[in-house]
């Protein structure tokens, strides 16, 4: 017993992440509100739940984007985070002083362009918005039906139409 203990730190160290790119990881913590606004126009505040803004899903992405994506990832999201933010001030200031229809034809833009490419920076974006979200306490509660303990197993059960997923 004693044995495993010693050796337990040893075996976690050899599991951390090889040398990061810092210069990625500290331009994409600048632009976190960038990322949760980008989130909230993909996933907003509607009459049956809370948006990504109050889900605070900012966070949650930069910690996803700066642990869990590749360098280069994160070097595509950087560059295409300022490349974004400069398209934003050409239309009329930062993405959240915008307007809503104006904010949602810039994702649209962006969307449109990264289904054309696979390696678009909005494609892990968005990724990352929809993922902090549904693993959200918001996100699993409230935008979808969340039941602690389901029942028995039933392979069929018919949804009604507006019924949201189950969580």
């Amino acid at each position: 017993m004693l044995g495993s203990a010693l050796l337990l730190p040893g075996v976690l160290t050899s599991c951390a992440p090889k040398g990061r790119d810092s210069a990625a990881v500290s331009s994409v913590k600048f632009d976190q509100a960038l990322l949760e606004e980008i989130a909230d126009t993909l996933l907003p505040t509607t009459a049956a739940s809370p948006g990504a803004r109050a889900a605070g899903v900012g966070a949650t992405m930069v910690l996803l984007l700066n642990d869990c994506l590749e360098a280069d990832v994160q070097q595509r999201v950087s560059k295409g985070l300022h490349a974004f933010r400069v398209t934003c001030k050409e239309a009329g200031g930062e993405l959240a002083s915008l307007q809503q229809p104006e904010r949602e034809r810039l994702v649209r833009a962006l969307d449109t362009a990264a289904q054309a490419d696979e390696s678009h920076w909005f494609n892990a974006v968005r990724e990352l918005a929809v993922d902090a979200y549904f693993s959200s306490e918001i996100g699993l509660t409230r935008a979808m039906r969340y039941s602690i303990t389901p029942g028995r197993y039933e392979a069929c059960i018919p949804l009604e139409p507006g019924q949201p997923a189950w969580g």
